[in-house]
């Protein structure tokens, strides 16, 4: 039989430093940073890191120590970025937006493939200042137990319409695609023989109620609504950048600049090449906003679609309150 022992465990030293995570709900438009924050100075490439956001919900749920997790992910964030300095596990698939052949200097990357193994490494990580971009889902819905980390972090957390959120989870299937698809990256629960999202905790009878687009509004609003609580909740706010995904659409210019400025470094001519070329985001359309809303209306329960509108309405006329 396992005897349970009380254990202590140790903080190495911290070698990840200046994490910036970008953090939005799934299909909040996170994408389109990969090569912007990427081109900043300073500024290594950006990378996903999903043992983080499969970890906070555990603790959030009550069912992982958080001191565990906490040594746990200072291991794993070493690694990350000491792996990172010798292009080990480095992301070379030439198409993906991930990849280094998006970032602004890939021979930087096929330089370090050369560089030995060794505390040299760890000296240059002491001695001059790296940035490095983590995209990550849904970490500002649950950020008073994210920041029991104790991560060197900044954060530019994204939001986007309602509207927009709710129909794209529907057209991409995530109604029925969490915990039935192995690409489905999500952290499952089970629930009646059944596979649900993590985030259902607390209203899983009635997600299995739900047709397809109904469950997607019914997550939308209520990882809104954690966001912004959680937010509203947090009293050191100076480490967290908002940004609606339309203001960025219509100024792109202007917003990177100061998020430069949020993060503490420079715009570089690779920035402004990459605005020039043009990003891939979708510009709004208002003929498709009316077609989606159109589709929600026909779609899902009326008291789920009020809700989605309702929150549409505080989101574009004061940012639920946020600022």
């Amino acid at each position: 039989m396992f005897k349970e022992i009380k254990v202590n465990y140790g903080m190495l030293e911290n070698i990840a430093k200046n994490i910036i995570i970008v953090d939005g709900i799934t299909r909040s438009g996170k994408t389109m940073f990969n090569s912007l924050l990427s081109s900043l100075k300073h500024c290594e490439h950006t990378k996903t890191m999903i043992l983080l956001e499969h970890i906070v919900p555990a603790i959030s749920l009550g069912t992982l120590d958080h001191h565990y997790a906490k040594a746990l992910l200072r291991i794993h964030l070493n690694e990350l970025i000491y792996n990172n300095q010798i292009s080990r596990n480095v992301n070379f698939r030439y198409d993906d937006l991930s990849g280094i052949f998006k970032y602004k200097e890939p021979e930087k990357y096929l330089k370090r493939l050369s560089l030995k193994d060794g505390t040299t490494v760890i000296d240059d990580l002491r001695k001059n200042t790296y940035y490095f971009p983590i995209r990550t889902h849904e970490i500002l819905v649950n950020l008073e137990w994210f920041n029991m980390l104790e991560i060197d972090y900044r954060m530019i957390a994204l939001f986007r319409n309602p509207i927009d959120i709710t129909h794209s989870w529907w057209k991409c299937g995530w109604g029925t695609r969490f915990g039935n698809e192995p690409r489905a990256f999500t952290l499952a629960i089970e629930f009646k023989n059944e596979k649900l999202p993590w985030f259902c905790v607390g209203y899983e009878d009635e997600w299995l109620s739900l047709n397809s687009m109904e469950r997607c509004g019914r997550t939308v609003i209520d990882l809104i609504e954690r966001s912004v609580k959680q937010y509203l909740k947090v009293v050191d706010k100076s480490r967290i950048y908002l940004i609606k995904y339309e203001d960025f659409l219509s100024n792109a210019e202007r917003e990177i600049e100061e998020i430069a400025k949020f993060i503490g470094v420079q715009t570089t001519v690779y920035t402004s090449n990459i605005l020039r070329s043009g990003l891939q985001m979708s510009m709004l359309d208002p003929e498709q906003r009316e077609s989606k809303v159109r589709d929600l209306r026909n779609g899902m329960l009326a008291a789920l679609f009020d809700k989605i509108m309702k929150l549409s309405c505080e989101y574009e006329e004061n940012f639920y309150g946020l600022l």
